[in-house]
């Protein structure tokens, strides 16, 4: 070989190894750039989470995914820990969803419809959530009254759940003027007469009016007072308000500094049927802060459930009473 063929194989070579050498620093740089994104295939990035978080569908603000489940007791207590001893938050109703976030000897924490989480008794969570999600139904069903019961056949039979004021169905079947729902636990029961609305699977419940939303507060008037309660067998003033709104497709919050902020601010005396109006303590150590809601009549009356009379009641706008005095009043329906 001449010396020049030497030297010019030795460039060769050279070069060779600077272009591997060049190629290796790449890929190493490639590789530290992709990892982040290797690590979000397998992990999934945070973007990634929340669009598949996003994906399920929801029943009331409730995913419908493996945490989701439906209350299985015609009122389920809400309560601030699990045990029974500790304070109640709220309660849900019958077939409604709640999402599962921990279960814990016997118990379940869960959010609710309303928005609260708090624990629940395990035995009152069916994981199957086919009654709300997942099957063909033709309407839904709507319990307006006081309670419904919900029987075995269309004319009667065996009575499986007396369902509150709120509860809802979803229909899949009728016969004259009962109609077949999905139930949990896997059954199914009937559901007739008046005291109930049926609407389509898509509609919203709709707006009624002010006049109608005071008439079915005053379905639960006599109702025993009970903190956190919503329903017949217990209630208090902001969860009369919030149930009888509900199911007239008006969404108000489930507390009464929330229902002070919905609405329009009106006076006092100005109040219609269907205002909220608010009463202020007067007792020692109360003073002007809000103790309690209702819904005016008109007249110069109102409807509200009173802590201290233990039940729920008519007022008047006009008087003090064991709760306070009205000092505000907001506008729901325009």
């Amino acid at each position: 070989m001449s010396g020049a063929n030497f030297l010019e194989g030795v460039h060769k070579v050279g070069r060779n190894l600077i272009i591997a050498f060049v190629a290796i620093i790449i890929i190493g740089l490639s590789g530290c750039v992709s990892r982040p994104e290797e690590a979000a295939a397998v992990n999934g990035t945070a973007d990634e989470k929340e669009s598949s978080s996003s994906s399920a569908d929801y029943v009331y603000g409730i995913p419908m995914d493996e945490t989701a489940g439906v209350i299985t007791e015609n009122v389920a207590d809400v309560y601030t820990s699990p045990d029974v001893k500790s304070s109640r938050l709220t309660q849900a109703l019958y077939n409604q969803p709640v999402c599962v976030l921990q279960q814990e000897s016997g118990w379940a924490r869960v959010t609710t419809v309303d928005g609260t989480t708090g624990w629940t008794k395990l035995k009152f969570v069916d994981r199957d959530i086919s009654s709300v999600y997942g099957r063909s139904y033709t309407h839904r069903i709507i319990v307006t009254t006081r309670s419904k019961v919900v029987t075995s056949n269309p004319s009667g039979g065996i009575t499986y759940v007396d369902a509150p004021m709120g509860t809802e169905f979803l229909s899949f079947n009728s016969s004259d003027d009962a109609f077949e729902v999905l139930l949990p636990e896997n059954k199914t029961g009937w559901i007739k007469g008046s005291g109930i609305i049926h609407i389509g699977l898509d509609e919203k419940v709709p707006v009624t009016n002010a006049d109608d939303f005071a008439s079915t507060a005053l379905r639960l008037k006599g109702a025993s007072y009970l903190l956190n309660g919503m329903s017949e067998l217990g209630i208090d003033a902001p969860g009369l308000v919030y149930i009888c709104a509900r199911i007239n497709g008006i969404d108000l919050p489930r507390t009464t500094s929330g229902q002070l902020a919905s609405g329009t601010e009106i006076k006092p005396d100005e109040a219609q049927a269907g205002d909220l109006v608010f009463l202020a303590g007067i007792g020692e150590g109360e003073g002007d802060s809000i103790t309690c809601v209702g819904i005016s009549l008109g007249g110069g009356s109102y409807i509200y459930a009173g802590r201290k009379i233990g039940y729920v009641a008519v007022g008047d706008i006009n008087e003090v009473n064991s709760e306070g005095k009205i000092v505000a009043a907001r506008r729901i329906f325009n």
